[in-house]
């Protein structure tokens, strides 16, 4: 007896044990679903994750802006650039000389317009002067019209003293020679007021010929001033766009230009990458657009920086169609063995310039994105309705601004009457 005693016991033993060790895996597996349902319900019920997701950004194309030979290189690839640098210098020989013909023919047309007006303005003096000519020759007719009748008046009166003997012929003589000198003078004046009105006419004809190639108002109304104030403004333009300027912020990428190369004009210089401005295109599967909104908060990091540094970021909007019909050879699904394949959409999300500043990000980095769904509020994922921010570049600006003050001070210099 005791030695089976003894033989079971043991046996015993390692039973208890064994099922201490199935309860304490039982326990340990209940824990571990309880802790996965409860992370599960508290966090990732209220998130949507996706490591398929890169940075991209509005590359900016940089291209001459009109023809000619390399003369400088002032960056390289890689290099960080502002708004407005220079990038790279055409040689600007042409332009200037063109610039200053364009110059001499404005000069030339403005004082050609002033001669015009000046021209114009004699002719309607003229036509004044005329029209007081004909006003004195008509008063010189009217003059010896009274002197031819008040001579025949009195070679009348005369007559009939002469017929009664009062008057001697000789004396009758004189008075006829008179009132033939009247009629002489009154046939003088009115030649005169018709040769006077002749020259009015004549006098209007050329006022209305020399100002029909006066246009009303300044001499930079005037239409050849105008056209060669548009020739010197292009070739400001053309002078100006030798220097190719950089149009925003960014970092250089390489350049397809040397020294001493010829180009033409839209032929491409290099590549600009604004890093303050990019953001993430996240590839979601399409299951899980449901649950996502627009304004949602995003908390992304980045394979090149670690999981110590994380960026913010919210969600933007979708792209018109999916990663696959947007590629170059779109899937063919039209076939008898076709597999349902769960598809990706790409979603926007604008990211906040703040970290961007200590941590940028190159266009093509790898990120991982989550999205908090907490927030319900917004509208669902729709086609982008703007951008993040507006842009815009005024580096082309000062050009046309030298260009306006440089025919306005050709002008003045041409015409100091106008000032």
């Amino acid at each position: 007896m005791s030695d089976t005693a003894q033989t079971i016991e043991p046996s015993l033993l390692l039973a208890r044990k064994r099922r201490r060790g199935l309860l304490l895996v039982g326990l340990v597996v209940l824990l571990g679903v309880a802790a996965a349902s409860a992370w599960w319900y508290l966090v990732a019920r209220w998130q949507a994750t996706t490591g398929d997701a890169y940075v991209n950004a509005d590359m900016a194309q940089v291209s001459a802006l009109t023809a000619g030979t390399v003369k400088a290189v002032a960056v390289h690839a890689g290099q960080q650039v502002r708004q407005g640098d220079l990038l790279v210098e055409l040689d600007d020989s042409d332009a200037r000389i063109a610039l200053a013909q364009a110059e001499a023919e404005l000069a030339k047309a403005v004082r050609g317009a002033r001669g015009l007006s000046g021209t114009a303005q004699a002719a309607l003096a003229g036509v004044q002067q005329r029209r007081s000519d004909v006003d004195t020759a008509r008063a010189g007719l009217a003059a010896a019209e009274t002197a031819l009748a008040k001579a025949r008046s009195e070679l009348a009166r005369q007559t009939a003293l002469a017929k009664q003997g009062f008057l001697s012929p000789e004396a009758l003589t004189t008075l006829r020679a008179a009132v033939q000198a009247a009629e002489a003078n009154r046939a003088a004046a009115a030649s005169a007021v018709e040769a006077s009105q002749a020259g009015t006419g004549q006098a209007q004809a050329q006022a209305q010929a020399a100002t029909a190639q006066v246009q009303a108002g300044p001499l930079t109304a005037q239409p050849d001033v105008e056209l060669a104030a548009a020739g010197v403004r292009q070739a400001v333009l053309a002078l100006a766009r030798t220097r190719i300027l950089a149009p925003v912020d960014g970092v250089a990428g390489p350049r397809s230009v040397q020294l001493g190369e010829r180009v033409a004009a839209g032929t491409p210089v290099l590549s600009l990458v604004p890093l303050g401005g990019v953001w993430v295109d996240a590839n979601f599967k399409e299951t899980e657009l449901a649950g996502l909104r627009v304004g949602q908060p995003v908390r992304l990091t980045a394979d090149a920086w670690g999981s110590a540094v994380t960026f913010e970021g919210k969600l933007g909007g979708i792209t018109p169609a999916t990663g696959s019909a947007l590629s170059l050879l779109p899937a063919q699904n039209a076939t008898g063995n076709w597999i349902k394949v769960v598809q990706r959409v790409p979603v926007r999300i604008w990211l906040d310039p703040a970290p961007l500043a200590a941590h940028p990000l190159q266009v093509g980095l790898s990120m991982n994105v989550t999205v908090d769904l907490r927030d319900q509020s917004g509208p669902r994922l729709g086609l982008l309705q703007q951008a993040a921010q507006a842009q815009r570049t005024t580096v082309y600006d000062d050009a046309a601004r030298e260009a306006e003050s440089l025919v306005q001070r050709i002008v003045a210099a041409n015409a100091p009457q106008a000032r």
